[in-house]
């Protein structure tokens, strides 16, 4: 079939896709799973989910003749949501009456609003209302998202082991103009915040890795279990801790108000970034400062702990080369 066809049979409306069988025939814009067809590179299809609340649901359960498929959702669309083994991008409408709802008393087995497994997905616009104790979004199993103003109710009485968008089993994330939300990164998983997401609470745990890019505004970080967060950029974060083998590094102007450090764990600040205290470390600790500055510091009796910089400036005082240790004397 000539590729030209092949974008006009995709373009087909929603109500034959919902009718179609799940091993729906190619003339349908769908691809049987046992043929080898030709793929166009991107196809566009819009989802009128207030007049077809499952449409978002039946869509991603099918395979496309296309190497990726957006879909322009408007109303509200029925989840929960399941994208496997397939690369689908889901976006608002030009008015922005698209969301994803999964319902209070709503039977569910998936325990996310929307789970990624093995595939790829690029959320932009949306709204997901769910539950109590539901994550808004899960990627595992090697996926990858990219989250652009993605916004949810989700919550759970337990905060402090709840986040609402989960990034676990070596998947990652791209996260942009996020506010107020919780993030958790496991697994040997890696979450970056390009650009202009505020209040945000991260975890990063289990030989993960994050990274602030520009300007962004955490309200907490949390790194521990081998994993990594460098916050770069004039990056801002409220409160850091660094706990169980875990390193945190801020870059380029970036800024922290209080850290706790304990564990066999690593802080560095480098190019003339800051740190405004309190400080409570515990352990064996390498806190390093490189042309970079320290208020509130209070001297520590660590002697198994390297606490150092070199070009420091401390609670005023500047410390030229390498003659700043921290250490009470």
């Amino acid at each position: 079939m000539e590729t030209k066809n092949l974008m006009k049979l995709a373009l087909l409306s929603l109500p034959m896709m919902i009718a179609a069988p799940a091993n729906a025939h190619k003339e349908q814009g769908i691809i049987d799973t046992n043929t080898q067809q030709e793929l166009v590179a991107n196809i566009t299809l819009n989802l009128d989910c207030q007049a077809h609340p499952e449409a978002l649901q039946r869509a991603v359960s099918f395979n496309y003749l296309a190497q990726t498929v957006k879909f322009v959702v408007s109303g509200e669309c029925a989840g929960p949501i399941e994208i496997k083994n397939s690369r689908f991008e889901i976006i608002n409408d030009a008015g922005r009456t698209g969301s994803i709802r999964v319902k209070q008393d709503q039977e569910h087995v998936q325990q996310s609003a929307v789970l990624v497994q093995s595939g790829s997905v690029v959320l932009s616009n949306i709204n997901i209302d769910v539950p109590n104790d539901m994550p808004a979004v899960e990627l595992k199993a090697n996926s990858v998202g990219q989250l652009k103003h993605v916004t949810t109710n989700a919550k759970s009485a337990s905060e402090d082991s709840f986040q609402q968008f989960l990034v676990t089993d070596n998947s990652t994330a791209y996260f942009e103009s996020f506010s107020g939300n919780s993030v958790g990164v496991y697994g040997s998983s890696y979450a970056e915040f390009t650009k202009a997401t505020d209040q945000i609470e991260l975890k990063v745990f289990d030989t993960s890795s994050a990274k602030s890019n520009d300007k962004n505004h955490f309200s907490s970080v949390q790194v521990a279990g081998n994993g990594y967060f460098l916050a770069d950029n004039q990056s801002n974060i409220n409160l850091l801790m660094v706990w169980s083998k875990g390193a945190a590094e801020i870059n380029n102007k970036s800024r922290v108000g209080e850290i706790m450090m304990g564990g066999q764990t690593h802080f560095a600040a480098y190019k003339e970034s800051t740190i405004a205290g309190p400080y409570g470390i515990w352990g064996n600790v390498v806190f390093e400062l490189e042309h970079s500055t320290a208020y509130n510091w209070k001297a520590v009796d660590k002697p198994y702990s390297i606490i150092i910089g070199n070009n420091a400036n401390v609670n005023g005082k500047f410390y030229p080369g390498w003659s700043w240790t921290g250490q009470a004397k």
